[in-house]
């Protein structure tokens, strides 16, 4: 079904722009839970970038699968698109598209999240990037100071905004630098599944060994009482029956605001003075590999602390 909205340009308001581009982004959003398109990102990471739409017959709000046909989107595309996906992963539920005037004659679409952030799918998509290598848009990083020894991996998650954020570490080969890979989610579990994917895909690129960071993920990912039954966590015995309930990850259970009393620290353990635990961990090496030696450090009292993971 096509539904074509004819608005004379005297009466255009960010309010009528906005209902528009709203319904797009439904549309989209309900394209993204059938898993008809894939989220903006994959499809940005497989190609798809920002042009300016030619002028022909008005302004056009395409839809994801539209997009992914041709190749490009222009901003009314591209944020539907990104709110839709926000919505239907539930990483924000109140993401939605918002426009504002760039020209006498101009808007330009953007996100909203329900926290306030403004979004802007178009520049990812290379907009105002004066070039693009074979179609490979590029992305703008940020410094920060590594959490991971230099040559080793690491991986965070800590809750903020009412949200949770991970990140995981990279090494960058012969150097004392580390790439970072960020996600947010509204549960860890799913914030530590993006960022794990993200770090894989720099080691895929840079040519490091990411099997210590699948590991690490599935360690927090992983039923914890299930893992102390088949010894994969032997140094954590003492640390499922004293904090986490049966049936959830050990990330989950790590930010449970219910928690047992809590026991003593588990062997060979470090008890820090902000109430912190390091603990060592063994997983056994896979297809003649070394054992992955880790340090996992959490907080035993209280469910705000971050989780960390170096290996």
């Amino acid at each position: 079904m096509r539904i074509r909205l004819a608005i004379p340009d005297h009466l255009v308001t960010p309010e009528a722009l906005e209902a528009a581009l709203e319904a797009t982004a439904l549309a989209a959003e309900e394209s993204i839970r059938r898993g008809e398109v894939p989220g903006l990102m994959e499809a940005i990471s497989r190609g798809v970038k920002w042009k300016p739409e030619p002028f022909t017959d008005g302004e056009h709000f395409d839809l994801p699968d539209q997009v992914m046909g041709r190749g490009w989107g222009d901003c009314d595309d591209l944020a539907p698109w990104l709110a839709g996906e926000l919505r239907a992963t539930d990483e924000d539920p109140n993401a939605r598209p918002r426009v504002y005037k760039s020209g006498p004659d101009r808007w330009h679409v953007v996100v909203e999240t329900g926290d306030g952030q403004i979004l802007d799918p178009s520049r990812w998509a290379g907009m105002g990037k004066k070039s693009q290598v074979s179609g490979i848009v590029g992305v703008r990083g940020a410094i920060a100071k590594p959490f991971a020894r230099p040559g080793e991996g690491g991986l965070c998650v800590m809750p903020r905004h009412g949200r949770f954020w991970a990140r995981c570490d990279v090494p960058y080969p012969d150097s004392y630098a580390h790439l970072a890979s960020h996600a947010r989610a509204m549960d860890p579990d799913t914030a530590i599944e993006r960022a794990v994917a993200g770090a894989i895909a720099c080691g895929e690129v840079l040519g490091v060994d990411v099997d210590p960071h699948v590991m690490a993920g599935s360690l927090l990912l992983g039923d914890a009482h299930d893992a102390m039954e088949v010894g994969f966590l032997p140094a954590l015995a003492a640390l499922a029956p004293s904090l986490i309930p049966a049936g959830l990850s050990l990330a989950k259970g790590m930010f449970g605001k219910k928690k047992k009393k809590s026991a003593p620290p588990p062997p060979d353990s470090i008890t820090h003075r902000d109430g912190a635990v390091s603990v060592p961990a063994t997983v056994p090496g896979k297809g003649g590999k070394d054992d992955l030696r880790m340090m996992l450090s959490y907080y035993p009292t209280h469910a705000q602390g971050p989780v960390v993971m170096r290996f």
